[in-house]
């Protein structure tokens, strides 16, 4: 397989930050990431996983200190980000029905590698990553809170995800549990 590839759009939020915190990003970004700084990057262009994954620890690091911890919090403003943004016409009708193939269209539009599904069950579903490209402990960690805004985002208020297996660990897939309360429960 190729090296792994992401959407720029997940590069473009991320790069911003980092280059107003540009003389402590150079103190903590590998030579080979400091072009970002500089670089123009284009939401449709597609770059390394491993090249974001290496931002996303130094913007991790230099984020101010908050209520929940920097990975988490990049999770969820990655996931408003995508839904309010460039992929908002995935959420103009927040029918949970269509949410396993909203799933996959945002998952695909943003990384070239990986098997991304969603099975539904009363109050609940199966969440499935495999064969992705670029596995990373910071990505296990953000993918819960993404789930999270993007359950959200599809008309459920509260939402619990649960990791229960991760490729990581010698599992074959990621997969997360996810549970939700009925709209007014």
């Amino acid at each position: 397989m190729s090296e792994a590839r992401a959407k720029g759009i997940n590069f473009v939020g991320m790069v911003k930050f980092l280059r107003t915190q540009r003389e402590a990003a150079l103190e903590l970004l590998p030579e080979s990431l400091r072009h970002y700084l500089d670089d123009q990057i284009s939401v449709a262009s597609w770059y390394p996983e491993e090249d974001m994954i290496g931002l996303v620890r130094v913007l991790a690091k230099l984020m101010p200190p908050g209520q929940e911890e920097p990975l988490v919090l990049i999770g969820r403003i990655n996931a408003r980000q995508h839904i309010e943004g460039v992929y908002n016409h995935l959420f103009e009708s927040p029918d949970l029905l269509t949410l396993p193939l909203r799933a996959v269209a945002l998952w695909k539009s943003m990384h070239d590698s990986g098997d991304f599904k969603i099975v539904l069950d009363a109050g609940e579903a199966t969440v499935e990553l495999s064969d992705y490209g670029h596995p990373s402990r910071e990505m296990c960690v953000m993918v819960r809170p993404y789930l999270e805004e993007f359950f959200r985002a599809s008309g459920i208020e509260k939402v619990d995800v649960e990791k229960q297996a991760c490729c990581l660990d010698g599992a074959s897939t990621c997969r997360y549990q996810v549970r939700w309360e009925p709209a007014g429960g």
